[in-house]
């Protein structure tokens, strides 16, 4: 994570509160009252943990790194049986968990999106860290709706009341979200994970970004395709500076 700063060479005001986000985390740098959520939201990882209990999903995303599932199969969806403790597997561990509640710490966005909920752990670091600023939203889209379920019963029981969990397909409810919101501050993209719809997200999200909106591209170096896309995003005019940090990605607007 500490790469992440020296590949940092941008010095504004944005730049530089990626970076005190970046040494916190890494330090652990945390007050009493983030402490306290965190304690919280990390109980409800424990909970699903290798819990054997048996599921079945709809996974529209490109499966593992081997898969090679095609676009059609990725448009219909595929079938699985899994366990909770294996859909946990999915959540972002929590230094990366705290590097996103560090994030909107230090850019207080008003408008917040997260492609890929799994059980809603990231969700909640991110809705925790909207509620301590004392402002903004979260919208967070899951494909299945057995796990959006599932996200929905843990941030409900967290008694956070600034996050919005809708399910369905990042191509069908991101219009609906683009509607009801006036400019996004901040997104986090974590699913999909596939190269062409990595960078298609990017461009789908372009128009309706607010100046100096801050993009988390999760598992950037999850496949040669995904570090493609992140090559390419980096690359786009639009983009002001970026920060690779080897599994995340993060570019301003």
């Amino acid at each position: 994570m500490l790469r992440g700063i020296h590949s940092l060479k941008h010095s504004g005001i944005s730049a530089n509160k990626v970076k005190q986000a970046i040494r916190e985390t890494i330090h652990y740098r945390i007050n009493p009252d983030e402490k306290a959520w965190i304690n919280r939201i990390e109980q409800i990882r424990k909970q699903f943990t290798g819990n054997p209990t048996e599921v079945t999903i709809l996974d529209y995303g490109a499966g593992n790194p081997d898969s090679l599932r095609s676009e059609e199969e990725m448009t219909q969806g595929a079938v699985s049986t899994t366990t909770y403790g294996e859909i946990c597997m999915g959540s972002k561990p929590a230094l990366w968990a705290l590097l996103l509640f560090k994030l909107i710490r230090k850019i207080q966005p008003e408008t917040a999106i997260e492609l890929g909920t799994c059980i809603g752990v990231s969700a909640a670091y991110q809705s925790a860290a909207l509620q301590l600023n004392g402002k903004g939203n979260l919208i967070t889209i899951e494909g299945s709706d057995t796990i959006a379920g599932l996200a929905k019963k843990n941030l409900e029981s967290l008694n956070l009341q600034n996050v919005e969990v809708r399910c369905g397909t990042f191509k069908d409810v991101l219009p609906e979200v683009f509607m009801k919101t006036s400019g996004l501050d901040y997104v986090f993209v974590d699913g999909h994970h596939d190269e062409q719809a990595t960078i298609a997200y990017f461009e789908l999200l372009l128009p309706h970004l607010s100046p100096g909106a801050l993009l988390v591209f999760d598992d950037i170096s999850w496949s040669n395709g995904m570090r493609r896309a992140w090559v390419k995003i980096c690359k786009h005019p639009a983009v002001s500076f970026s920060a690779d940090l080897t599994m995340l990605g993060i570019c301003q607007i």
